[in-house]
């Protein structure tokens, strides 16, 4: 291995080689004087494949890549060198003429970035881990899984990792946690739609705001007319459903996070929330909400600069884009762990049950806090997810949220989305395909929407209800998605709307449709084992029940055979 040192000499580490079975475990142990090294090139193949070889490789989803997709050695011809930085599965994978591999970064598993080349006729594909003289915080390890025979494709690969976080204990599959959980089997057979109630401008007009200047909410869906959708769902036979109150905290979505109460007097307050929440359990219905653990707000009665994240040169960190409640400060994970953990009682208290949505807490990549009073490095953030999700479960039954970081999926039951879009990448001349790499790790053991485009996905195109029954998804809704002033509506503009009694009919219709589709698959708890192109936009997916669905999007079909 190679360390560049912070005063720009390269040093050779030597680390310790493991082998076992199918497995070979390379350790740089973190007891060796790390103060004087900036990076370690963690290679420890020579080289990945050869120019004009067959085969891929298997690139995770992050901030530089859309999605998870395959890269064709056979389709590259000009050098190249890229880096994919917040790696959202601390894995990838190499088919190759002469091997197929999955490597696991499983120590310092959020301290690395994934470099890829072609150079010299020669592809290379490694991890290079960032210490900037900091010691760290566990064992430096990359094990390697090779992988032969009807394994040896990125279907085995995801088979490969599956097993080993199952076998491990890291995760559980949902047939067991049902067994044990009956709020979970209702999640498992029900949507879930959530309905924005009320928002202030998004992105704020008003950055600095206090109570005196605070804008004026929009008011889309009070809790009385959250009540007008259930009894529609009912009028159309839509038997379960887990409705995900979005906004109902005092001013709205994003309104003055960490706060929440009291409750938004503009939809109807308190009394009203607890007569909407009576009245969807007395029908059969889940209703749960949404709130905040990761940032905070300067008009919130509970406020201090000093609980924001800190960068290492001392500022607060912010959100790029400032949402509702306008200027957004990061949350010290410490701190807001301990915040969403004191207000999760009070929530609960008010009546709500079932798939509880935690904010972001899935697609935000663990912070770093170098506050000097509350100090925490990525596995100490971890740690704090895991406690966020924990209180969750402990007073709703089960635990939502955006995306799906790896970190997150041993405590998470939803993912409301898992890529954000599946046509966009910035490293499109290496990106040749995407697979639902996620989906056949984490089929039967999360439930999952696969992307913000297949959200609503009854009201759009044909195509968007494929990818949702290609990738297992679960029937997902949104009533006002769109709400961004500025257009970057990333779940689409196409929405599910109550502002009339006909649209409130023809949004309910739709979602029915959805439900009854993928119902009528019924892989809900189910592996995914295996996915494959069979034709030029043809594709194949078979679960661990060898059920095979088979989506056509030539001619906009689909065909399910049970088995």
């Amino acid at each position: 291995m190679k360390a560049l040192t912070l005063d720009g000499n390269i040093l050779d580490i030597k680390p310790s080689v493991q082998q076992e079975n199918d497995s070979i475990t390379v350790t740089i142990s973190r007891e060796l004087d790390f103060s004087n090294i900036k990076t370690i090139d963690f290679e420890y193949f020579d080289y990945a494949a050869k120019a004009g070889d067959s085969g891929y490789m298997v690139l995770p989803r992050s901030e530089t890549n859309f999605d998870y997709c395959l890269s064709r050695f056979d389709r590259r011809s000009k050098d190249f060198e890229k880096t994919l930085q917040y790696c959202n599965m601390p894995v990838f994978g190499v088919k190759s003429d002469e091997h197929c591999y999955l490597a696991y970064v499983s120590g310092m598993s959020y301290d690395y970035e994934l470099h890829i080349s072609l150079k010299d006729g020669v592809f290379r594909i490694y991890p290079v881990f960032i210490i900037d003289g900091e010691q760290p915080y566990e064992d430096i390890r990359v094990e390697y899984f090779m992988l032969g025979g009807t394994d040896a494709d990125y279907s085995g690969m995801a088979r490969r990792y599956r097993r080993c976080r199952l076998e491990r204990g890291h995760v559980r599959p949902l047939k067991d946690r049902i067994a044990e959980n009956p709020l979970l089997a209702y999640t498992a057979d029900s949507p879930v739609i959530r309905v924005r109630c009320g928002w202030k401008p998004a992105p704020a007009k008003i950055l600095h705001q206090t109570v005196e200047n605070e804008p004026p909410m929009r008011i889309a869906c009070d809790f009385d007319r959250v009540g007008d959708i259930l009894d529609e769902l009912k009028a159309q036979g839509v038997d379960k459903a887990e409705i995900c109150l979005v906004g109902w905290n005092i001013k709205g979505h994003d309104g003055r996070w960490p706060q929440a109460f009291p409750v938004c007097e503009e939809l109807g307050g308190e009394k009203k929330l607890r007569a909407l929440i009576t009245k969807a359990k007395e029908m059969g219905f889940r209703i749960t909400c949404h709130t905040n653990a990761t940032d905070q707000y300067e008009i919130a009665d509970c406020f201090d600069i000093n609980n924001s994240c800190h960068t290492k040169d001392g500022k607060p960190m912010t959100n790029p884009e400032p949402w509702s409640g306008g200027e957004m400060y990061c949350l010290c994970p410490a701190i807001g762990a301990k915040q969403h953990g004191e207000l999760m009682p009070k929530v609960a208290e008010l009546g709500f049950e079932g798939g509880h949505y935690v904010d972001v807490l899935g697609v935000v990549y663990p912070r770093r806090c170098y506050h000097k009073d509350h100090y925490v490095n990525y596995g100490q953030f971890v740690e704090y997810a895991k406690n966020i999700c924990g209180t969750i479960r402990e007073h709703f039954g089960t635990v939502s949220s955006e995306g799906a970081y790896d970190f997150v999926t041993p405590y998470l039951d939803y993912g409301l989305y898992i890529s954000f879009q599946a046509d966009k990448s910035s490293l499109d001349e290496i990106v040749d395909e995407q697979i639902p790499f996620w989906q056949l790790v984490y089929h039967g053991i999360v439930m999952s929407n696969p992307y913000t485009t297949t959200m609503n996905c009854t009201f759009k195109e044909k195509e968007n209800l494929l990818k949702l029954i290609e990738y297992g998804g679960r029937p997902s809704y949104y009533f006002y998605s769109a709400f961004m002033d500025n257009g970057n509506n990333w779940m689409g503009a196409t929405d599910a709307l109550c502002d009339t009694d006909e649209q409130l009919k023809e949004s309910v219709a739709k979602i029915k449709y959805g439900l009854d589709t993928c119902r009528s698959i019924g892989v809900e708890t189910e592996f995914m084992e295996n996915h494959r192109k069979v034709a030029d936009n043809v594709y194949e997916t078979t679960y661990s029940d060898g059920t095979v669905v088979t989506v056509d999007y030539n001619e906009k079909t689909y065909k399910i055979i049970k088995k």
